[in-house]
């Protein structure tokens, strides 16, 4: 078909053909990503007079240039930037005008995706007449505003509603959540869903239907919308009220952006269009001035940073054939997580019966991703297919990367790194999944030392997402550059941190673990400190966390960390008193708590190994947990552990789930003031002792006035 340009400005190309079908391409300059920026905006504003005007055009069809994304929202940078009410409400309602005139054309308008559409980008989609998307696994349809402290905030509350009902687009908003194309049809976010190589067999099918007249009567009647009973105000009350119940019980009242999407359609309902965005924009406008948006903002600004490190300047090596050797909870954790992305997977224990529970570890992981039916049955089997095993050492010719997950200890490693650097090519890379140990160490013995490197993972592996990369004195760029491709591919992000005893996380988790456990032994109350955190923000009290991480296993790392760093990392004597009883968690049933009971109690005999009567205010447990967090943390920085406190946060943020809506530890320093910070610490060293003494790079940034992420660093 014959086409005619009308000219590309600097974001869109508009074409029309003779039919009078025009087409108008989104195709940010110089980015891989197409985003709503204001100049954005205002050129796609321009395109739609130009469209309103031209009587001779019947249809609008609006695509992507970019090979795998949409359009991928709003940009985010320009809220991030904006710190009045009136700039923020400027952009907000600038972006519903717009959208809001897309969808008052005089002709169908029909958004064809394939890639992500989030975010702005499913708003504007929203406000087309028609949504075609493809079935391509790179196509995500969704608001996730929510994760960044806001709410859709050009007319995403309003719009989708109709479409897909009132509670279900409440569970969407509120959830964040991301659909497929299949997904979004069943639901009703689109019309049609198509194979990527279909998309313009469906255009032209489209495009008949127009034509004829047809199109509108077609899809329209196939809507499911809002259900009869949701139009009942007490029926909607009671959505609402569940809805408020999960979010509290989920988020404990940290995030206000979930709470503000119900009040919000709560409000709107039944409103015309004007007041609904009028009622949404006014919502948008407050939250994103929070320093909870700020923060989150932030983080997935770094996230996104992240996503292009390569930590390496080498050329990656693509792995086909992978072997694990362990196969305990980590051990088929990281299996699993290789052969979800159809890596082949060789097991290596020594029983069958280890590598029995590791399948069925590996087969219970699938069983919950079909339950949300993300995967069905035939699906899972292929990929079960790719996974073998053995407890011998045939079998492992064609490994590319080995990945050694068994017991802490530095000969029983070593042994195996030998025993397999004999059977694998001398290409393949070895890999470690030591929480603590020096990778220097245990590459010492090796033949090929530049092809091992460390690979922490984070229990459980298939929810964690954060990978510590740790190379060795002898490892090369390229070992670097692969692992850290892999760890990407297997959906994980990869920090590059140096080498050092505790790596990054565990360096500065223990000291927080180990300072609650001793203000237990001084007299305090485990349950009030486990709450005195979990208020905070934490997923977990420090309890909690020892007992499902197991007794034993922060007992042997503490060691570890004290005979690197000394007194500040003290191992507590009533760790080892308990793994001498046995009580080492969930695992044995039994730790700081008693959780052969239906719901976990305080373990009875715990009491009998305090030594004191001290009861502390929650203040105090904060600061000494916190801020012997960020103490250490600071030490990392000064050492050159991590490369910035921006890599640091994230990693504290997915590794231990230091609460996001604080911006990640350094954030949290930063917003408690250094000049606080030293001084509270200093106090603390007066009354608790010399492993509170603020370290050199606070005493310094005091000095001068720094902070983290806003001065001299």
């Amino acid at each position: 078909m014959t086409t005619e340009s009308k000219g590309t400005k600097k974001y869109f190309e508009l074409t029309t053909d003779r039919r009078g079908i025009a087409t108008l391409i989104f195709n940010t300059p110089e980015s891989r990503a197409n985003i709503f920026s204001r100049g954005a905006l205002l050129e796609f504003a321009d395109r739609l007079d130009e469209l309103a005007e031209d009587k001779s055009i019947k249809a609008l069809f609006i695509e992507s240039g970019k090979e795998d994304i949409f359009i991928a929202g709003a940009d985010i940078h320009e809220i991030k930037a904006a710190d009045d009410k009136e700039t923020i409400f400027a952009f907000v309602r600038q972006g519903q005008d717009i959208f809001t005139k897309l969808a008052s054309l005089p002709l169908p308008t029909i958004a064809m995706i394939d890639g992500a559409c989030l975010g702005g980008g499913l708003e504007m989609s929203l406000a087309c007449s028609f949504r075609v998307a493809t079935s391509h696994p790179h196509t995500r349809i969704g608001l996730p505003e929510v994760n960044l402290g806001i709410l859709p905030g050009f007319g995403g509350t309003q719009r989708l509603t109709p479409l897909v009902g009132y509670a279900k687009a409440m569970e969407l908003i509120i959830g964040g959540k991301r659909l497929k194309g299949e997904k979004a049809l069943k639901l009703g976010v689109v019309d049609a869903c198509v194979p990527s190589g279909y998309l313009g067999f469906k255009k032209e099918e489209f495009i008949e239907e127009i034509l004829t007249g047809n199109l509108g009567k077609k899809l329209c009647c196939a809507r499911k919308g809002i259900a009869w009973y949701e139009k009942l105000a007490p029926v909607r009350t009671f959505i609402g009220r569940v809805a408020e119940k999960k979010v509290r019980a989920k988020t404990h009242g940290h995030y206000p952006a979930p709470l503000a999407v119900i009040k919000v359609m709560e409000e709107s309902f039944g409103k015309p269009l004007k007041d609904g965005l009028a009622i949404e924009r006014q919502a948008v406008t407050g939250l994103a001035l929070t320093p909870i948006s700020k923060n989150l903002i932030e983080l997935f600004l770094i996230s996104e940073q992240l996503k292009k490190e390569t930590f390496s300047t080498a050329q990656a090596e693509e792995i086909q054939h992978s072997a694990i050797v362990g196969t305990g909870a980590m051990g088929s954790g990281i299996a699993w997580a290789l052969n979800n992305q159809d890596i082949d997977v060789r097991l290596k224990d020594i029983n069958n019966d280890s590598i029995g529970r590791a399948i069925a570890n590996i087969r219970k992981i699938y069983e919950g991703i079909r339950k949300r039916r993300r995967l069905d049955e035939r699906e899972i089997a292929l990929k079960m297919d790719k996974i073998t095993f053995s407890t011998e050492y045939e079998g492992f010719d064609d490994t590319d990367f080995l990945l050694e997950a068994v017991v802490e200890d530095l000969k029983v490693k070593q042994q195996v790194y030998k025993e397999f650097e004999a059977i694998l090519q001398p290409s393949a890379i070895i890999a470690s999944n030591t929480s603590s140990l020096s990778i220097s160490n245990l590459a010492a013995q090796l033949d090929h030392p530049n092809r091992f490197v460390g690979m922490h993972f984070f229990n459980p592996v298939h929810r964690m997402p954060l990978v510590e990369i740790i190379a060795g004195e002898k490892t090369d760029d390229q070992t670097v550059a692969t692992v850290v491709k892999l760890a990407k591919r297997m959906g994980k992000t990869p920090i590059k941190v140096k080498e050092s005893e505790g790596f990054l996380v565990n360096r500065i988790l223990m000291p927080y673990l180990s300072e609650a456990v001793t203000m237990f032994e001084e007299g305090e109350d485990i349950q009030k400190i486990d709450a005195a955190l979990l208020s905070f923000g934490m997923p977990m009290g420090p309890f909690a966390l020892i007992d499902t991480v197991g007794v034993d296993i922060g007992e042997k790392v503490s060691a570890i960390l004290h005979r690197a760093y000394g007194e500040r990392m003290v191992v507590s004597e009533i760790m080892t008193r308990m793994v001498e009883k046995g009580w080492l968690g969930k695992k044995s049933g039994v730790g700081f708590y008693d959780h052969t009971k239906k719901h976990p109690e305080i373990n009875r005999g715990i009491a009998g190994l305090q030594k004191g009567k001290a009861k502390l205010d929650e203040q105090t447990i904060l600061d000494r947990t916190l801020l012997t967090m960020i103490n250490e943390a600071a030490r990392c920085l000064e050492e050159g552990v991590v490369d910035n406190a921006g890599y640091l946060d994230m990693a504290m943020v997915m590794g231990t789930g230091f609460p996001a809506f604080r911006g990640g530890l350094m954030r949290y320093a930063d917003d408690l003031g250094i000049d606080a910070v030293v001084g509270r610490l200093g106090l603390l060293k007066t009354t608790c002792g010399s492993r509170f003494a603020p370290c050199d790079l606070l005493l310094s940034m005091d000095r001068s006035h720094a902070t983290f992420y806003g001065g001299a660093l």
